[in-house]
């Protein structure tokens, strides 16, 4: 009989097979020796039949061997099939790349990675970037925006520095402030305009007054009207001057007293003696007959000319002008 388990060859009778010691008892010794085994599943086909009575696939009637050479067959295709699957070992591929031999680096390997020009440009871009968002944050558009300094306009001339201060200086290196003058520098440089505004308005008053002889007299009626223009601009400019000298703050220190009461006295032997040019003017530009009305025209200027003594405004003026000059202290 042949066993079922290892199908080795063994003597009928037996209970346990001496080849795998497989159970035989419920072994049924096959009657036929001699038939058709199936090539797909291995049952044995009954005489005639054309197709498997176990699996159904068709078999092949014209080659009909033992019972014995169908189980050799059988066995010696099991043997190969064993030896088959011990001898190969199935190839399992990690999930996980190998590390990349140095020594045989492909170039395509190289290539994969940034080149040196990416790093930098990224760094450059990288730094420009936080740069502009800084430079942007920390100064506005306004740089005086978050200024705290104190720009309110000031007079300060109570405390010694006369004049207007647009900002206070000394809250830090920089100041848009310009120095403020000291009072005695103000006071002096004020004085010394105002004396010499005094010399041009004197120059003017001689003009006016040798063209009274000629113009005054015969001249016409606009040339009289052009000329009482002038002397009344002459009259306001004396005037000014006079009131800028008397404006002039010589308390606080006291440096230039003397000096401004010399300067404020020759702006008031030039305004008389421009009030007389202008009466005298007024009067010829009003005449209709100026030749007839010489004597009322002149009449102003009596006591007021050159010719008419040292105590007439023009002498006192031209004699103390240069002797007077504002001298810095």
């Amino acid at each position: 009989m042949i066993c079922p388990s290892c199908g080795s060859v063994i003597p009928d009778g037996l209970s346990v097979c001496p080849a795998c010691h497989a159970d035989l008892a419920m072994t049924r010794v096959m009657p036929k020796l001699t038939g058709t085994w199936c090539s797909s599943c291995g049952a044995l086909v009954p005489a005639g039949a054309t197709a498997c009575p176990k699996c159904g696939m068709p078999v092949e009637t014209s080659r009909v061997s033992s019972a014995a050479e169908q189980m050799e067959h059988r066995r010696a295709g099991d043997r190969a099939l064993e030896r088959e699957r011990t001898s190969s070992l199935p190839r399992i591929e990690s999930a996980i790349p190998s590390e990349p031999d140095p020594s045989s680096e492909s170039a395509y390997g190289r290539e994969r990675l940034p080149h040196t020009k990416v790093f930098a440009l990224a760094a450059i871009a990288s730094l420009l970037l936080v740069g502009g968002l800084t430079l942007v944050i920390t100064h506005p558009w306004n740089p005086n925006l978050n200024d705290t300094r104190a720009t309110t306009p000031a007079d300060t001339s109570q405390a010694g520095f006369p004049g207007t201060i647009s900002a206070l200086q000394g809250q830090d290196k920089v100041s848009g402030a310009t120095s403020a003058e000291s009072a005695d520098d103000l006071t002096y440089n004020t004085l010394l305009s105002a004396y010499e505004s005094l010399k041009d308005i004197s120059d003017r008053a001689d003009d006016l007054e040798s063209r009274l002889d000629t113009t005054g007299i015969s001249g016409s009626s606009e040339d009289r009207s052009a000329a009482l223009e002038e002397a009344k601009q002459l009259s306001l400019d004396a005037s000014n001057v006079a009131t800028t000298i008397s404006n002039i703050d010589v308390v606080t220190t006291g440096t230039y007293a003397d000096q401004k009461t010399n300067v404020s006295t020759l702006a008031s032997w030039l305004r008389n003696r421009v009030e007389a040019i202008y009466d005298a003017w007024e009067v010829s530009a009003a005449s209709s007959d100026p030749a007839a009305d010489k004597s009322k025209i002149l009449a102003p200027m009596v006591g007021n000319r050159e010719s008419d003594g040292s105590e007439a405004y023009v002498n006192l003026f031209k004699k103390n002008y240069d002797a007077w000059k504002p001298v810095q202290r």
